[in-house]
């Protein structure tokens, strides 16, 4: 490894390890902004694209949300593609913490602007993130920093100090682009003029491209600078995002050219590829479970030994083959897949086997020889289209040990509300979440699926709050890997939850995209690839 690559990899290196250094290598070393111009369209067809208004901290920034915001709005701490903090592809070029880890520093890249040719300074970057600590906020992703979040400090244009209550020592994680979009950074002065709806009608950032057309429930059209900061000249000159929620329909575009990205189901991967067409996959993208509600109450899941009965009752590598078309392997614990293994997870456990007659046993030990009903929801996810099939193929498994899950359709939306209000007792939910590396991620992702004071906790127990609260309260980073070792083997033991496995994330494309690396950043499948040059 020589020259700018050794000096990047030493960056890289040190950014994860949270010692910033200003960058050395500058990511504008490429061609002049008058040597080459962006030509042509990018059609992309997906499933879901939110509320397309373009502000963070109003709706949970998922899925294909991510896909156009980020090429929209710059991050105050960059990421790479495979899911490491960058200090060459943020706002911020160098951040610290300081001696007492009650504060956090970040000093800003100067000549940044946004599209408007306004510069980007501290000024939008404390009003973007004190907007996500407003009661009304949706900024699910921020976990520990909400808090131990004081107050946010603008010492000069390029320097700001976020105070805390509490040390946070993964706080640069929370506003990278390796996480969801809780770093977005907006224009302050813009916002504040036109209001919320006004923004959403006028979007400004700083990204590589620019909102030209958008027409809710339909599509998004962006329309490419001349020259990036970070990304150079993009590669093409118009985005265009299309809301299409029929896998039929999206499939129809691609072989008539009206796209050229399609988000595919597991199961047409197949056929796609021998149609011609390019397959690129986010491998393990996706980690699957079904859920065991309300296990507090006196239900049968209550009882440690049912709850392993469910698990061996059921055939994990079955399912993967025959509801998710092969596109995945069964894993231990939800929600820690094999990403979590460098988090911190045990790489020891392995999956629950498939043993009908063991779990008879249980079912018998803990008094209930002839089984027990149930619920098992059903409903329509854009992100998990197999999950109808998912829940019948787990029903029929339970119903060869005893156990009536009686399959009950119902809303996603609904369906939460009744999660938060604790109206689920004892009910089986299948559910889904991204695969994470970095320790903090996961024991926040835990924490909200499994702390009893939590709106969407299953479980209900001291011994594993305190595990959560320690990774919290943690200045280590090594004992917060070792607590979510243990949180791993505890929730893998106490058999919390059914776990099926993890799962890929699959697109399709035209001969235009010959290559796409679809990284390991959370909600995101790195629609930066394609626009670079």
């Amino acid at each position: 490894m020589q020259g700018t690559c050794k000096r990047r990899f030493v960056a890289v290196v040190l950014a994860t390890l949270g010692l910033m250094v200003a960058p050395i290598l500058s990511r504008a070393q490429t061609p002049s902004p008058g040597a080459v111009k962006p030509t042509g369209e990018l059609r992309i067809a997906l499933a879901f694209l939110g509320g397309q208004r373009f502000i963070p901290w109003t709706e949970f920034v998922s899925g294909g949300i991510k896909q156009y915001m980020m090429l929209i709005h710059d991050y105050l701490v960059g990421c790479t593609d495979d899911g490491q903090l960058d200090p060459e592809g943020g706002i911020a070029q160098k951040w610290e913490q300081a001696p007492d880890k009650l504060s956090w520093t970040f000093w800003l890249r100067k000549g940044v602007t946004f599209h408007d040719g306004t510069d980007v300074t501290a000024a939008d970057v404390k009003f973007s993130i004190e907007s996500l600590f407003a009661p009304q906020a949706t900024a699910g992703l921020l976990g520990p920093v909400r808090s131990a979040f004081e107050s946010l400090e603008v010492k000069d244009p390029y320097t700001v100090v976020i105070h805390l209550k509490q040390p946070a020592i993964f706080l640069p994680w929370s506003f990278s682009c390796a996480v969801g979009g809780e770093g977005m950074i907006l224009p302050a002065k813009h916002f504040q003029e036109v209001g919320a709806d006004g923004f959403a009608k006028n979007p400004i950032g700083s990204g590589p491209y620019k909102v030209a057309k958008n027409v809710l429930g339909s599509f998004i059209q962006l329309e490419a600078v001349d020259h990036h900061w970070r990304d150079g000249v993009p590669k093409y000159k118009t985005v265009t995002f299309m809301l299409v929620p029929e896998e039929s329909t999206r499939l129809a575009q691609l072989q008539t050219g009206e796209a050229d990205v399609i988000a595919v189901s597991r199961e047409r991967v197949p056929e796609v590829k021998a149609a011609g067409f390019n397959v690129f996959s986010k491998k393990n993208d996706q980690v699957v479970a079904v859920y065991m509600q309300q296990q507090w109450d006196p239900v049968p899941v209550a009882d440690k030994r049912v709850r392993q009965a469910l698990n061996l009752a059921i055939d994990k590598e079955a399912l993967m083959q025959f509801v998710f078309a092969g596109q995945g392997v069964p894993v231990p614990m939800y929600p820690i897949g094999s990403y979590g293994v460098a988090g911190g997870a045990d790489a020891e456990l392995k999956p629950y086997p498939y043993d009908p007659k063991k779990a008879k046993q249980l079912l018998v030990e803990a008094g209930y020889p002839n089984g027990f009903e149930t619920k098992i929801y059903s409903y329509v996810t854009a992100d998990l289209p197999e999950l109808p099939r998912l829940s019948e193929a787990v029903a029929d498994y339970l119903a060869k040990v005893g156990v009536t899950a009686h399959i009950t359709p119902m809303d996603r939306s609904a369906l939460s509300t009744k999660r938060m209000a604790k109206t689920l007792s004892g009910d089986l939910l299948p559910w889904s979440t991204p695969n994470r590396s970095v320790p903090i991620h996961i024991a926040t992702i835990v924490n909200a699926l499994h702390h009893s004071q939590s709106r969407f906790s299953s479980t209900a127990d001291p011994a594993l709050d305190q595990l959560i609260d320690r990774a919290f309260a943690s200045t280590d980073v090594e004992e917060v890997k070792r607590l979510v070792g243990e949180m791993h083997r505890y929730l893998y033991d106490n058999a919390n939850n059914i776990t099926i496995g993890e799962i890929h994330t699959n697109y399709a494309t035209n001969k235009k995209i010959t290559a796409w690396d679809l990284g390991r950043n959370m909600y995101d499948n790195n629609t930066r690839y394609l626009i670079r040059r």
